[in-house]
């Protein structure tokens, strides 16, 4: 065999093999588009168990929108906004569950999670000052304007616990129709106080502590007090019994010398006619 017909057999196996390899690549093409035609008209593809590490969610901004992944005391949920913000949080802690919310800017704002001795719940408020917490039976508000509010079926407040624009304390009970019938607060001036009010809203009673002991005055529905009852200096006690106008037509006190004294009066205040003990006398 010359060396003319090695070369036309070389040829001939060459062209064989490219034959044999381009058979090769279109089939391949034929089952790949095969198995995409019928994963397409079966559905996606489910799987059963994945295992991983972590799991990112990126965006249209090329951020990440959620994350899901795991830490030294468990696993952890994270969802943040386009920005790359991170607005909730939901792990697991070395004493339980955790529950953090942030707003728009990345303060947190909210929380709730468990310690060891139970369960806390958070407010903030835009700056991070902490304005409420619920923890172990515990409510606590802070902050000038802290108030809690419980209302009836209609909506109206029929109890408010609150501090008032000078930072002190005040309770006060409504009707059903959330008008003001009671209130405890501080009394300027004076101290502790209890006011009880009418209906309409006005004031008819009040009861205050001051440095001298307690007072109470009763008022007619002008606003006008009509009795007044109080403690005075001399750790004794005194008694007023004004008219419409306020002026007092009969007083009953305790002298210096812890005698009785009764003053009687006119409309006008005037006209004092006094009773007092006789001394030494005994009926």
């Amino acid at each position: 065999m010359n060396n003319q017909s090695l070369q036309t057999i070389e040829r001939e196996l060459t062209a064989l093999k490219k034959s044999i390899w381009r058979w090769r690549l279109m089939t391949l093409a034929l089952i790949s588009t095969g198995v995409l035609v019928a994963a397409t008209a079966v559905g996606p593809t489910v799987f059963d168990h994945i295992i991983v590490n972590r799991i990112d969610v990126i965006g249209s901004g090329n951020t990440p929108v959620a994350s899901l992944g795991q830490t030294a005391s468990g696993g952890r949920l994270d969802l943040y906004n386009h920005d790359g913000t991170n607005l909730l949080r939901l792990a697991s802690t070395q004493s339980g569950g955790d529950v953090a919310l942030w707003d728009a800017n990345g303060t947190n704002i909210a929380g709730i999670w468990s310690d060891a001795d139970g369960g806390s719940f958070s407010l903030w408020n835009a700056q991070g000052e902490e304005r409420s917490q619920f923890s172990s039976g515990a409510l606590t508000l802070s902050g000038k304007h802290a108030s809690l509010h419980i209302n009836n079926e209609h909506g109206h407040p029929v109890a408010v616990v609150a501090s008032d624009p000078e930072g002190h304390g005040r309770f006060q009970i409504a009707d059903a129709k959330g008008q003001v019938v009671s209130e405890m607060r501080l009394i300027p001036g004076f101290g502790g106080g209890i006011l009880i009010n009418a209906p309409n809203g006005n004031q008819m009673v009040a009861l205050a502590a001051t440095d001298q002991g307690g007072r109470l005055n009763i008022l007619n529905k002008n606003g006008v007090p009509v009795f007044i009852a109080s403690a005075k200096a001399n750790q004794g006690g005194a008694m007023s019994i004004n008219n419409e106008r306020g002026i007092p037509v009969m007083m009953s006190l305790t002298t210096d010398s812890q005698d009785g004294l009764i003053e009687l009066y006119d409309g006008n205040g005037k006209g004092v006619r006094r009773m007092r003990p006789l001394k030494g006398y005994v009926p």
